[in-house]
């Protein structure tokens, strides 16, 4: 037989057990939110910040017609912004006329306009940690321009702008660059390196797509925007972080003609050498490659002619980390993050003397480079047929 204090307690749990089925109190509806996909800040020449949104239309997200984001009828998004004296306020203003909260949990890119990267960028740190929704792995990336151009091109392979953006920066061919990394380089006092890009219309097209191209990274000094790595500056500070992406360089086998090599793997290390008045780096860079396409005709089974396509592809790596040397000493932006390096090896001597002095040290920095390379693939199963003596 139960006793009655216990057939009480139980009685009163039973009770109270409706209670924890009433649902969630703090509940938000699908249909009450704006799900932001990207987002863009502009400095206005009055000195306001201009803050732009690009919001799925949910009418409009039906099965899958058409092409890109301006095909079949009509957007499937819509962008909205507007200004004030600081990001939030902005903000602030473009939710007073939005029917559904902002919600920008699912937002994955932030454009930066360049006159804004230029003025320094350190004002979004303020900014996005406050929000809880804000994701701290979203990317940063830099527009040449105005950021709310990039969020108005028009891709045709996927259906909105933001998902270009995404994949670009994050490829296999580009050093991803979130708002996370850029905080933590910025908390080091050293320079962030921010994705570039810029509105490309497409070519040899009947009716051109507006397009969004990489073309480098943006060189920082602090938080300020001081120039851009491309081409062959950007393929060396590739190699200078030891971040290296895949990547084709093009170059003379011989007088007139030309081979192309994927660059598929690649390592590097540095090593600093601190003496009295000055650094010394030495960096030792293993790489590997593939043939691609071949113009010479050479016959690349032989040894000694591999070893000379080798020999060369070692100068192109080299010319390609000489010229962002040379491009990071001339700005004294130490974008390759070579005083960390220092700080890690020796945390000692980098307090003592190195980091208060640290720009007149990296702009005298003396770097020996040792490049290795190999080509184990030559990107033919069997020799060209045309080729081969009648």
């Amino acid at each position: 037989m139960v006793h009655p204090k216990r057939l009480g307690v139980l009685t009163l749990l039973i009770a109270l057990l409706p209670i924890c089925l009433t649902g969630c109190w703090d509940r938000t509806e699908t249909n009450d939110i704006a799900f932001v996909l990207t987002s863009s800040v502009d400095l206005e020449d009055d000195g306001k910040y201009r803050v732009s949104y690009l919001l799925p239309l949910p009418g409009s997200m039906g099965g899958a017609s058409g092409g890109g984001g301006g095909t079949a009828g009509g957007k499937s998004y819509y962008i909205d912004s507007d200004v004030g004296k600081t990001m939030r306020e902005a903000t602030n203003k473009l939710q007073m006329r939005l029917s559904r909260r902002l919600f920008l949990s699912h937002r994955r890119t932030v454009v930066l306009g360049e006159k804004l990267a230029k003025q320094g960028i350190g004002v979004l740190f303020d900014t996005v940690p406050r929000s809880p929704e804000s994701r701290m792995t979203s990317f940063l990336v830099i527009t040449k321009g105005k950021g709310y151009d990039l969020l108005n091109t028009e891709p045709k392979f996927e259906r909105f702008p933001a998902e270009v953006i995404r994949e670009l920066t994050k490829s296999r061919q580009s050093m991803a660059t979130s708002t996370k990394d850029i905080g933590m380089t910025l908390s080091f006092n050293s320079d962030p390196i921010l994705t570039f890009l810029e509105p490309k219309e497409s070519q040899a097209a009947k009716e051109p797509s507006h397009e969004i191209q990489m073309i480098g990274y943006g060189q920082f000094k602090g938080d300020r925007l001081v120039g851009i790595y491309t081409n062959k500056e950007a393929e060396g500070l590739m190699w200078l972080r030891n971040q290296v992406k895949e990547h084709l360089l093009t170059f003379p086998v011989d007088d007139s003609h030309e081979i192309s090599i994927l660059v598929t793997k690649g390592q590097t290390k540095i090593k600093p050498q601190l003496q009295k008045d000055k650094v010394i780096f030495d960096v030792i860079v293993d790489a590997s490659g593939a043939v691609r396409e071949d113009l010479s005709m050479v016959d690349l089974s032989k040894a000694d002619v591999m070893q000379n396509v080798e020999k060369k592809l070692s100068q192109q790596i080299n010319k390609s980390i000489q010229a962002t040397i040379k491009q990071m000493q001339k700005a004294g932006t130490d974008s390759a993050q070579l005083g960390l390096i220092i700080w890690r090896s020796q945390p000692n001597e980098w307090y003592k003397r190195i980091e208060a002095n640290w720009e007149s040290y990296f702009k005298n920095a003396e770097f020996r480079i040792h490049v290795n390379t190999s080509i184990p693939e030559t990107g033919l199963i069997n020799k060209n047929v045309i080729n081969e003596e009648m």
